[in-house]
């Protein structure tokens, strides 16, 4: 590629603007033939969940590419004020059909590794002048090689985890001049994607946390009404595990929470219980990076750098769960809390198949690749190319529905080349 200084391609782009200078993604402007190829691929009816994940990610780039594009540059190297001498300076703002977008420049390769950290740094800046502005408010755009694998790792899990809107442009100047500048729209390959998802949705990352509690005569019971528990159980009950799941998506955990109750027969002493599931970010170390820090510390000090988040984290769980039930139970209601291994849990007869499981509510992005998962079901239905299925014709009730969640999490919750030790007849309400 041809050698240009970082403020040559700068004002140039600042002169020309986005719209002369990005190039049309063949998978989203209008190329109806490799949008065909790539759906089919996506709905194969072979659960992978992370064609799931792609699809989601595709669909929010497709909606950024679609209007940062027609964006328009409002300001150029603007400089922001802080408590240092020297001000951060924003390369471009721009306005679009979505709001407000930061644009920041690395056409040096060596540049790249702080590209995020600036990029955010400038966003967060400009949104925290409008009050209560969020995280999903200020797009921000990268222009970069993206040719470190650190930084494409960080793109996936900024997009996927932390869900900011943020699109990635390789700059590129095909006959050597600066004048044929373009900027061609970054997608993660399926083996991104893979890895990503491998890495993240497994069982071995879930932190579980029960917490159990005895039954209320008038509100919530263990009666059984052929087999099933009674109306208003599961209405009280039902509305703790929303409640929880909205605690759980203000703290942007990504995972899910359920109700359980053993069957009337199944002698337990607490009748209830609320279960809330995390991914742990602290089980998923990037080895490289962490590696890099570790051997700077003292031997002995090792096993606790990576160990006492992950305490740290249950620990959060565990409180959220109290509040859950101090929020919504009576004034003063004893419980009890446990923190089991999630991938014995799902994997277990006694705890799935002997029990009342309702109100399930997915959060974050699980409650996105649940929510994705469904909708490939019902497209495939509704095209003729499912399996029957007995779907509800409201969306809602499959999203809430236990049986088909507890499918979706034990399939997605191996890593590549393990086997589910799935019993058969395992089944829950």
């Amino acid at each position: 590629m041809a050698k240009f200084s970082e403020d040559d391609v700068h004002q140039y782009l600042h002169a020309k603007g986005l719209e002369a200078v990005v190039v049309d993604c063949p998978l989203f402007d209008g190329a109806e033939d490799v949008l065909q190829e790539a759906q089919e691929t996506i709905d194969e009816p072979d659960f992978q969940l992370w064609r799931i994940i792609k699809a989601r990610a595709f669909a929010r780039l497709e909606r950024l590419h679609g209007t940062i594009r027609y964006g328009t540059f409002v300001g150029t190297k603007i400089k922001l004020p802080t408590d240092h001498t020297k001000p951060m300076e924003l390369d471009l703002l721009g306005t679009h059909e979505d709001g407000l977008f930061v644009l920041e420049l690395k056409v040096d390769r060596s540049a790249e590794r702080n590209a995020f950290s600036e990029l955010f740094a400038y966003s967060n800046y400009i949104a925290s002048i409008f009050a209560l502005s969020g995280h999903q408010d200020i797009t921000n755009v990268l222009v970069a090689n993206l040719d470190n694998k650190i930084t494409k790792q960080a793109f996936l899990y900024d997009l996927l985890i932390s869900e900011r809107d943020i699109i990635v442009y390789r700059p590129s100047f095909p006959d050597g001049s600066l004048e044929s500048l373009q900027l061609d729209l970054y997608l993660p390959s399926d083996n991104d994607f893979r890895h990503f998802t491998n890495e993240l949705l497994s069982h071995d990352a879930m932190s579980c946390v029960v917490i159990s509690f005895e039954d209320l005569d008038g509100w919530f019971d263990s009666e059984e009404e052929g087999g099933s528990l009674n109306d208003w159980t599961k209405k009280h009950l039902s509305g703790l595990s929303g409640y929880a799941s909205q605690l759980m998506e203000a703290e942007r955990l990504h995972g899910f929470c359920f109700i359980r109750k053993p069957w009337r027969e199944i002698p337990r002493y607490y009748r209830n219980s609320l279960f809330i599931c995390a991914l742990n970010p602290f089980r998923i170390a990037e080895p490289k990076r962490s590696d890099a820090i570790l051997l700077q510390l003292d031997e002995k000090e090792r096993a606790g750098f990576l160990e006492m988040p992950e305490w740290a984290f249950e620990g959060r769980l565990i409180r959220l769960a109290q509040r859950a039930v101090k929020d919504c139970l009576t004034d003063c209601y004893n419980a009890e809390v446990e923190t089991p291994y999630w991938g014995a849990v799902v994997t277990n007869s006694l705890e799935v198949g002997f029990t009342h499981n309702f109100a399930y509510r997915p959060t974050g992005m699980m409650r996105e690749a649940y929510s994705g998962f469904l909708n490939e079901h019902f497209a495939r239905e509704a095209e003729g190319r499912g399996w029957g299925e007995d779907l509800s014709i409201l969306k809602i009730n499959e999203v809430n529905n236990w049986l088909r969640a507890w499918m979706f999490m034990e399939g997605c919750g191996f890593k590549d080349g393990e086997a589910s030790d799935l019993m058969d007849g395992d089944k829950g309400e």
